[in-house]
């Protein structure tokens, strides 16, 4: 779909973008390299999670809209019928709403940064900033693990007693305990330890710090680490450990979270589990205890409560147990 303002949308892949007047792009400070509404989308969020997510997105609808990569698109001939189109696209293979709803947050925050750097006439920025999300919603992805499976993690680490086994039972432990995202998890130094409060120092989204309060079980986990296996000095808290037990001063990756919990998922015999199920695992056992919704928001680094009622994984339950009290036939 090759994007010309005056064109109705073609839903077919063009093999380059329609360049933009050169005459009407503005310079970077050395002359010669053109501002990308793109990037200096990009620049603007706060996250790098965010960041690397919205690159991919933007790269998905540039290839979309006939160009080779998100920096050789030309974000500022992009009208309103092209977003519904790409919008239509995106449902029609199949993703869910969320997901397209975020697409199209990037498309406007791409044309925004286009209208201000000139090279959109603020009445296409209009219009495209109305375009509306989609509605509709799906079953919650994800679960929160029962006693049982917590269990059985956890025996799965204890058997391995050497230095990884004790630092995979911590670092999930710190997981679970606090309701950390992965990337919070592995991002924490040593330094954020506050030990006179059994607390986290976590940086989270939007370059916002909070404090994670370790329940008892997660702090014991946590000191033998430190006291048997890392010791205090500065650098990242959980980090790699390689052949023969030899201890690292590597930070470990987001990835090699996930990689974690599926190998000890494997040897404890439990349902498949993503890392992000241990985080939905802690506010819906905190909303079981009765902790209130702005508790739980505040404890997960939530700016919403609406995205904090999203980690709740009870109504299944409930669901379950009125099936099994009806007793119709």
């Amino acid at each position: 779909m090759t994007l010309m303002p005056d064109d109705e949308p073609e839903l077919i892949l063009s093999p380059a973008a329609i360049p933009l007047d050169e005459d009407f792009l503005p310079m970077l400070s050395g002359g010669e390299v053109p501002v990308s509404p793109a990037r200096a989308y990009l620049l603007s969020l706060n996250s790098p999670r965010s960041r690397q997510t919205m690159d991919s997105f933007l790269n998905i609808v540039a290839g979309m809209l006939g160009a080779v990569s998100l920096d050789t698109c030309s974000w500022g001939s992009l009208r309103r019928h092209h977003v519904m189109a790409v919008t239509e696209l995106l449902r029609d293979t199949g993703r869910a709403t969320a997901t397209v709803n975020t697409y199209l947050s990037a498309l406007k925050g791409v044309a925004r940064e286009a209208w201000m750097l000139k090279l959109m006439d603020v009445e296409s920025f209009q219009h495209i900033r109305a375009v509306r999300n989609l509605r509709g919603s799906r079953l919650p992805r994800g679960r929160a693990l029962p006693p049982e499976e917590i269990r059985a993690l956890f025996a799965a680490c204890d058997a391995d007693d050497s230095s990884i086994g004790i630092r995979d039972a911590s670092m999930l432990a710190v997981i679970l305990g606090c309701g950390l995202r992965r990337s919070e998890a592995v991002g924490l130094d040593i330094s954020d330890v506050v030990t006179y409060e059994r607390a986290l120092r976590v940086l989270g989204k939007g370059n916002k710090e909070r404090l994670a309060y370790m329940p008892a079980g997660t702090w014991q986990r946590l000191q033998r680490w430190i006291d048997d296996v890392r010791g205090e000095k500065d650098g990242p808290l959980f980090t790699r450990i390689r052949r023969f037990d030899t201890l690292t001063n590597d930070r470990l990756t987001d990835q090699a979270v996930y990689h974690i919990l599926q190998v000890r998922q494997h040897q404890a015999g439990i349902v498949r589990c993503a890392p992000h199920d241990l985080r939905r695992t802690f506010a819906t056992t905190m909303l079981d205890n009765g902790e209130d919704l702005i508790t739980v928001k505040d404890a997960m680094g939530h700016a919403s409560v609406t995205t904090t009622q999203q980690y709740d994984r009870r109504g299944e339950e409930r669901l379950r147990i009125a099936r099994d009290r009806l007793g119709l036939t």
